[in-house]
């Protein structure tokens, strides 16, 4: 892969991470939403709070893979 393309790629990987953070903060907001600290327990939505974790840890973990290439092509790129 030239520089270019290198570069080219890790622009694309930095607007992936911005897009991504936001959905982040999204779920972690409707988290804490769903779960009131002064809210009832037997009012809490299980599926949904449940949901919305499964969602929230596959979005982490994706973050994570796009910080590692972004890493990986800075490295190469020597930035």
């Amino acid at each position: 892969m030239s520089r270019l393309e290198e570069m080219g790629q890790r622009e694309e990987l930095r607007t992936r991470r911005k897009i991504i953070a936001a959905e982040i903060a999204s779920h972690r907001d409707s988290l804490r939403h769903a779960l009131p600290p002064t809210g009832e327990p037997e009012d809490i939505d299980g599926e949904y709070v449940m949901a919305l974790g499964i969602k929230l840890n596959e979005r982490v973990e994706e973050l994570r893979g796009v910080m590692r290439k972004i890493a990986v092509l800075e490295r190469n790129l020597g930035l």
